[in-house]
């Protein structure tokens, strides 16, 4: 009996010291690391002998076995034994471990070998050693215009799994020697980076080179980058036309350049998409255009003339004369009179002068203006009056009484005379005819006449005094948007959105005439 009961001791000793072992009915097995200590650097991939063995008395099949452990830190493999291994046999196999960028310390993993329910573990150790490993990069464009800002973004990117910490230097080197020089000490955590953007303004023309340099814990690195300051090859036109100053600014091949600062008196501003711009203008004089040509700054005088308008009426012509600022005769201007009646045109001559045809715009108040795209266009009023009909004259004729007068022989004719004809309702024509007459007669000898015009943006008023008698005390008023009112006679002023006209006294048949500006 003594050999039976060593047996069973043996056994329940193997049992007890069995790690983590789960027995079932059907199965029992053992799984442990051939080596359970490892020394590995981020990066490394470390490779884990195990044997596995059957304890029981059935063959073991399909027994899943893996490494598990901390998750983010190292990745694990797995594989699935499908055997099978008889009772008592063993398998013998590797799983591997991929160290990430895992902080330094010693790290509990643990081996496991499962079929069904029952599971078998063992631990492994795993010590992460120090990594000193970083990159470097200097973030910039190729080229910059001048008189741009450039931007350069220097970084530092940490490879270890441990703080870094040292000293980071950065400079730059520019066609007349150093542009900058910087050097300062930091620290860079696992994962993370330092960063520094630099923002550098009015570079000269030429090639530059960024440099950025660290020195860890012993470990130096250096990289650098290159840009380049440059300026386009612009070309520009500057002019005044239509009320307006223009600017063009374009590239060799002729096409529009946007965003180019020009500067017109007080205002400043950039061209557009299709390189151009216009600041209208309302005075003549010099006018300072700067333009800045990527850095190039480019100022050009631009001379705005003014047209000044004078008038004389001869009869029924309106002579209207055309000058600029300085007082040299325009040709060429268009020449627009409005009146009463209708409105005509005309073109200045090599003089400057252009003829007006009264008859066509009527007497009265005229309104003139002057157009030319190379000049401010003007505008005057000129007051006319239509001209007096001549009166025919009567020559009496007396008969010379110095020489006999030869009477010439009578000679008679007999005039067969007609039935008088049947006029029908003329008379009564002629009467109503009359009695008409004498009214429209009555309204021009004894009442005045008040007409109402309106051309464009100017209202007019004409009023005539009776022929028989004078007009005493004669008021006009109108509700209307009035910008401006003048009047050949008495007084016109705007109040509370009124216009209101007041004339003493005209002489019998005198006229007078309101102009009203309408807005």
């Amino acid at each position: 009996m003594r050999p039976r009961s060593n047996l069973l001791l043996l056994v329940a000793l193997v049992l007890l010291f069995l790690p983590a072992v789960k027995a079932s009915d059907s199965a029992l097995f053992s799984i442990a690391p051939l080596n359970n200590n490892f020394t590995a650097l981020p990066g490394d991939t470390v490779v884990v002998p195990f044997r596995l063995v059957n304890l029981g008395s059935e063959i073991l099949e399909n027994v899943t076995v893996y490494i598990t452990g901390p998750a983010g830190d190292f990745l694990y493999q797995n594989t699935l034994i499908s055997g099978p291994i008889p009772p008592g046999g063993d398998y013998n196999g590797t799983l591997t471990i991929k160290v990430l960028n895992t902080a330094l310390g010693r790290y509990k993993l643990f081996l496991v070998a499962r079929h069904n329910s029952t599971y078998s573990q063992a631990p492994v150790f795993v010590n992460v050693k120090r990594i000193t490993d970083y990159s470097l990069g200097v973030d910039c464009k190729e080229r910059y215009l001048i008189g741009k800002p450039v931007e350069v973004k220097l970084r530092i990117t940490s490879k270890s799994n441990g703080i870094l910490s040292g000293s980071v230097g950065y400079y730059i080197i520019g066609p007349s020697g150093t542009v900058l020089n910087r050097t300062t000490v930091t620290f860079v955590k696992p994962g993370q980076s330092w960063t520094q953007r630099l923002l550098l303004h009015d570079l000269p023309l030429g090639n530059y080179e960024v440099h950025l340099w660290a020195n860890f814990s012993g470990v130096y690195k250096e990289t650098w980058g290159t840009f380049q300051v440059y300026r386009r090859h612009l070309e520009y036109k500057v002019g005044f036309r239509d009320g307006e100053i223009s600017v063009f600014v374009y590239n060799k091949t002729g096409s529009g350049v946007s965003d180019i600062p020009v500067t017109i008196g007080n205002t400043t501003l950039t061209t557009g998409d299709d390189g151009r711009l216009s600041v209208p203008v309302s005075e003549p004089g010099t006018y300072i255009v700067t333009l800045d040509l990527d850095g190039k700054i480019v100022r050009v005088p631009v001379e705005v003339k003014g047209l000044r308008i004078s008038y004389e009426q001869n009869k029924t012509r309106l002579i209207v004369e055309v000058r600029d600022s300085n007082g040299f005769p325009v040709p060429n201007v268009t020449v627009k009179a409005v009146g009463a009646l209708d409105r005509d045109y005309s073109v200045t001559n090599s003089s400057g002068r252009a003829v007006i045809d009264l008859r066509k715009t009527g007497y009265g108040i005229i309104i003139l203006s002057a157009e030319n795209s190379n000049y401010l266009g003007a505008s005057a009023t000129a007051k006319t009056f239509q001209p007096p009909t001549p009166t025919p004259t009567e020559t009496n004729t007396t008969p010379s009484n110095s020489s006999p007068t030869t009477m010439p022989p009578i000679t008679t004719t007999m005039v067969l005379t007609k039935p008088p004809k049947n006029y029908g309702p003329l008379p009564l024509i002629l009467i109503l005819s009359g009695i008409l007459l004498a009214g429209t007669s009555y309204v021009a000898f004894f009442r005045p006449i008040v007409q109402e015009e309106t051309i464009d943006r100017y209202y007019f008023v004409k009023v005539r005094a009776p022929k028989l008698k004078g007009l005493d005390s004669f008021s006009f008023e109108k509700r209307t948007n009035a910008l401006e009112v003048r009047a050949t006679k008495g007084k016109a002023k705007i109040e509370d959105g009124r216009v209101l006209w007041e004339i003493e006294h005209l002489e019998p048949g005198e006229e007078a005439y309101l102009q009203v500006l309408l807005g």
